[in-house]
């Protein structure tokens, strides 16, 4: 056997070792019940829209305070 034929089965061997890997790592995850799914993604629907409430206030500040300063300046 030729060294690039040597070298696609170990890169084949790899492949196979990794899903194989990758599968039994997913089955030991614990995946979170619905109710703490549809909570969590409440809080994090919540929160950006907050966020997004508090950047719009303090964009609309500096554009006030840029406005005064160009305009009175």
């Amino acid at each position: 056997m030729n060294k690039s034929a040597h070298q696609d089965n170990r890169v084949r061997f790899n492949l196979f070792r990794y899903i194989k890997d990758s599968v039994a790592e997913v089955k030991k995850v614990v995946w979170p019940s619905r109710s703490d799914t549809v909570r969590m993604t409440m809080f994090v629907i919540a929160f950006t829209c907050v966020f997004a409430i508090f950047i719009y206030g303090v964009d609309t500040l500096i554009g006030i305070v840029f406005n005064y300063i160009l305009v009175k300046g």
